[in-house]
């Protein structure tokens, strides 16, 4: 059986389970992605690249083996922080060299350890698919960035709905923890994967209010 079976349902998996899939699939995590023509890390590093200075601090959740990292890099982004729950993947991130420093952090577990207003920018790309409560995850990422910082985030087209995330987005608005850019309609997510025939991805751009 390889790590990919059944990746679509994983979704509900415990978390545990899910750290031992990636675990497992980090060596070829970057092959299979790239023959399944996935193209988020590199269209978020665009959607940064238009909001976030090139000097700034940004904060990669969910890092894995260091592909948005990269993409920031060739998006003129230098000072990358990397966290990830999969330690086998936080081992190729570290040798491919893109980030200044990388840490295991576990998202499931709230909140976390990291620092409050510590970072100038946040991704979060193929993370929210795997942590039903959205609206905690994503106060906890506003928590750790500064006032002012965009943060770019995905999520499965399946899942918006059941997951309850525009109405998780919007409670932030409404209490001013953030201001919405952008939720983009549905857009290709993993074309080269049967599995996934029909699933797309959702590109969600925010910027942490300066008070709130």
């Amino acid at each position: 059986m390889e790590p990919t079976d059944g990746l679509l349902g994983r979704a509900e998996s415990d978390p545990s389970e899910i750290r031992g899939v990636y675990d497992s699939w980090a060596p070829a995590y970057d092959e299979d992605l790239a023959a399944w023509g996935y193209e988020a890390p590199a269209v978020s590093a665009l959607y940064l690249r238009e909001l976030a200075p090139r000097d700034a601090t940004v904060l990669d959740v969910g890092c894995g083996t260091g592909l948005v990292g990269r993409a920031l890099r060739r998006a003129g982004f230098d000072d990358l922080v990397g966290i990830d729950f999969s330690v086998d993947s936080l081992a190729i991130a570290e040798r491919r060299g893109a980030y200044r420093a990388l840490r295991r952090v576990d998202l499931s577990a709230l909140p976390t350890t990291l620092p409050s207003a510590e970072y100038g920018a946040l991704t979060c790309i193929g993370v929210l698919s795997y942590l039903p409560d959205v609206e905690a995850v994503c106060r906890e990422l506003c928590r750790v960035v500064a006032p002012g910082a965009p943060l770019v985030l995905t999520q499965r087209a399946d899942l918006f709905a059941l997951r309850d995330t525009e109405n998780a987005f919007a409670r932030l608005a409404e209490d001013g923890t953030w201001s919405q850019i952008e939720v983009t309609d549905e857009r290709a997510y993993l074309p080269g994967n049967p599995e996934f025939a029909g699933v797309g991805v959702r590109y969600c751009v925010f910027r942490r209010s300066s008070a709130g």
